[in-house]
């Protein structure tokens, strides 16, 4: 039968996404395998739309560094300065130390400086440090790609606001005027005076007004009719009230389908909703249908992952991610 399952990147709805980003530069995230989307398939399409890429390991940058000649930055503390500095690939400092090492490895113009204002993940927090950082600065002349931070929270406007006045005073401490880089969902709703936007989750479609990138397919490989009185899956977690016809999709937890969606989620066959039914397999889940489905039909198995994230009572992030796992085929298509 051939791959049976999909994960489908719809081009254009990326790049209406990168549009709608105006007056700024954009660094695309593309860590955890571009949020699962896939990041061969998304750089493939984003290059002309943005200014580089974020990532959070070294691992990642080489790996991107094969796709890509824009500028690619590593959001997470270093030490691997020399492949850096052989490959071009940017990364930020938050205390004095990682700044001294950085630049005794000559790695002094791929300088970011991250400010903390409230996450408490990383970044420089005082007023002390943030002028000594700014003396060793000065006195070997580097200038920073950017200044940075990244908010805690968008939900909250008053907080998001707060968290913006704290960076704009502690960054007062530098006095080189360079560029102003920010993170967080939904940023770019806010009048912020900045110059390159850390977009993130928004890009893949899940911020308000953006279309979704992903969908994740399969297909149907088997049908059963399942008496009364029978048992679907391990555990006898489903048993058959009336007779039912029973499809089998070959996508399971190993996939990156999460087990706790067993009995709670809809697919979509034909344009028309069917529930899954029984426990999630490794490698495959059941679901009820009826004499209209057959065998090779298309099986939209995530469509919209802030609708699988309410019933796992989790976030959007979490279900894209898993399916980095999926062992299927990356394709872009247009529509």
């Amino acid at each position: 039968m051939g791959n049976t399952n999909f994960k489908l990147i719809n081009k254009q709805n990326l790049i209406y996404n990168l549009s709608k980003i105006k007056n700024k530069k954009i660094c695309l995230m593309v860590k955890s395998n571009a949020y699962g989307h896939g990041a061969k398939e998304i750089v493939k399409i984003a290059d002309n739309y943005v200014c580089g890429y974020g990532v959070v390991n070294i691992n990642e940058a080489i790996n991107l560094r094969k796709l890509t000649k824009k500028r690619i930055v590593i959001f997470a503390p270093i030490d691997d300065y020399e492949i850096c500095k052989a490959k071009k690939i940017e990364f930020f400092v938050d205390n004095e130390p990682s700044l001294r090492k950085a630049i005794s490895y000559g790695c002094q113009n791929l300088l970011h400086l991250a400010i903390n204002v409230g996450m408490n993940r990383y970044g420089v927090k005082s007023e002390i440090e943030l002028r000594n950082i700014n003396n060793v600065l000065m006195e070997n002349k580097i200038k920073l790609k950017s200044i940075y931070t990244h908010f805690s929270t968008t939900n909250n406007h008053i907080k998001t606001k707060s968290e913006y006045q704290k960076f704009l005073h502690l960054k007062k401490m530098i006095t080189q005027n360079a560029p102003i880089c920010l993170g967080g969902s939904e940023i770019r709703n806010f009048a912020f005076d900045y110059d390159i936007l850390r977009l993130g989750i928004d890009a893949y479609g899940y911020g308000k007004m953006m279309k979704r990138v992903m969908k994740v397919t399969s297909k149907v490989v088997k049908i059963s009719y399942v008496h009364k009185g029978e048992f679907v899956g391990y555990g006898k977690k489903y048993k058959e009230k009336f007779g039912s016809f029973v499809a089998v999709v070959p996508i399971g937890y190993g996939d990156g389908l999460m087990r706790g969606l067993s009995n709670k989620f809809k697919v979509i066959i034909n344009g028309i909703g069917y529930v899954s039914i029984g426990y999630i397999c490794m490698d495959c889940f059941f679901v009820k249908v009826d004499k209209s489905v057959k065998v090779g039909d298309v099986v939209e198995v995530m469509y919209d992952a802030n609708y699988l994230s309410k019933i796992m009572k989790t976030i959007p992030y979490e279900i894209l991610t898993n399916f980095s796992l999926l062992r299927g085929e990356t394709k872009i298509v247009e529509s």
